[in-house]
């Protein structure tokens, strides 16, 4: 079989990252279930928001881990519980900031195993408070825009901190601004979020609920299309809400429309002609290729799993099957060749020169949790 041997690795390593800490310990903050951290080094028992979802892509092939992965789901609700947020990891020095909403995902994923229509129920508040109070919220943290849209932004309402809340730390997407950036991903996954909040009081037969959140997703569909899609180009950017113009950075987060279902036929196939510009040996970059002082770690030539995985469903949805096999196998392949030659899978990797990725805001980890999981989804899905 091929990748044997990287899957097995993979199998075997969970172990060593599975963490049950269910007291608060200095800056950590106590977890009442166990969880997956990203790696045994920096990211030393931590539970990351959207680390959680790429990592749970990975262990929901199969029936083994699942218990695991709610269990990882009612962490997130015992943090909003105690908290009002579900910050970014459990460190109370991050009770300021979030993470890209990737929870109303995790947890369709988890009913399409189950269909325990009890337990989603006991989900959807913790969903609907996280929409409503933090990704649509107006006081402090102020991540709602006059426009209907949302973005990121830090309890501080620093434009750093809210880059750190993308996930994207740091990138040229935001020209350090990000405050003033209403985000392609995250209004993509707030569209996804109100989608799935649909169907999930559709499945519950609550009607007047879920026709409620499909209006609300039509509304942001709308705003995003009006913001973020450049006719022009046929790419969907960030929108700067400052100086009222689109962005003008090329990256995946373009492809996210695609995976959250908004895009168009149209829009799709259009978004599909512009793959070439990240499209390499490796994978695909984040960025396009751009000359960058300072080098930062979301950019060019970097490839990072959980963005190969976005653009590749999206690709799939919008039935480019070809495309989306041929990019998950050139991911696999570079994963699998850095595995044999170092031992390890590592946070990110350089598809261009087919090498670790390269260091940014600290240096390129190994271990990895998301990278873990997104290999073994692809693996199931596309060549097993």
């Amino acid at each position: 079989m091929k990748y044997e041997k990287a899957l097995r690795h993979i199998a075997q390593y969970w172990n060593e990252l599975l963490v049950f800490s269910p007291e608060d310990k200095g800056i950590h903050i106590g977890l009442p279930h166990h969880f997956i951290k990203p790696n045994a080094d920096a990211f030393n028992d931590d539970q990351f928001y959207w680390d959680t979802f790429f990592i749970s892509v990975g262990l929901l092939t199969d029936d083994t881990h699942l218990e695991l992965v709610k269990g990882m789901i009612d962490n997130f609700r015992y943090l909003q519980q105690r908290f009002d947020i579900i910050p970014a990891r459990n460190k109370f020095y991050n009770l300021g900031i979030s993470q890209p909403p990737f929870l109303s995902t995790l947890v369709r994923l988890v009913h399409e195993k189950t269909h325990d229509l009890v337990w989603l129920t006991e989900q959807l508040p913790v969903l609907e408070r996280e929409l409503k109070d933090y990704w649509m919220g107006t006081g402090v943290s102020a991540h709602l825009l006059e426009s209907g849209l949302s973005r990121y932004c830090d309890h501080n309402i620093t434009h750093q901190t809210a880059e750190h809340e993308s996930g994207w730390d740091m990138t040229s997407r935001f020209d350090r601004r990000c405050l003033d950036f209403t985000p392609i991903d995250l209004n993509s996954c707030l569209y996804k979020y109100e989608m799935d909040l649909s169907f999930f009081y559709h499945t519950l037969g609550r009607v007047k609920k879920a026709t409620e959140y499909e209006q609300k997703a039509l509304f942001r569909k709308e705003q995003i299309n009006t913001q973020c899609w450049n006719e022009e180009e046929g790419f969907f950017f960030d929108y700067d809400h400052i100086h009222q113009e689109k962005g003008t950075r090329f990256s995946l987060a373009g492809f996210f429309p695609l995976w959250a279902g908004l895009a168009s036929e149209e829009q799709a196939h259009r978004m599909v002609d512009h793959l070439t510009r990240f499209e390499y040996e490796g994978g695909l970059v984040t960025t396009d290729e751009q000359d960058l002082d300072p080098f930062t770690q979301w950019d060019y030539p970097n490839g990072w799993p959980n963005l190969q995985w976005i653009v590749i469903k999206g690709l799939k949805r919008y039935h480019f099957l070809d495309d989306a096999k041929r990019i998950a196998g050139k991911w696999l392949e570079l994963n699998n060749q850095l595995f044999e030659e170092t031992g390890a899978f590592w946070e990110k990797y350089d598809v261009v020169d087919l090498a670790i990725g390269k260091s940014g805001r600290y240096p390129t980890q190994k271990g990895f949790g998301w990278t873990n999981g997104v290999f073994v989804a692809l693996y199931k899905e596309f060549f097993e």
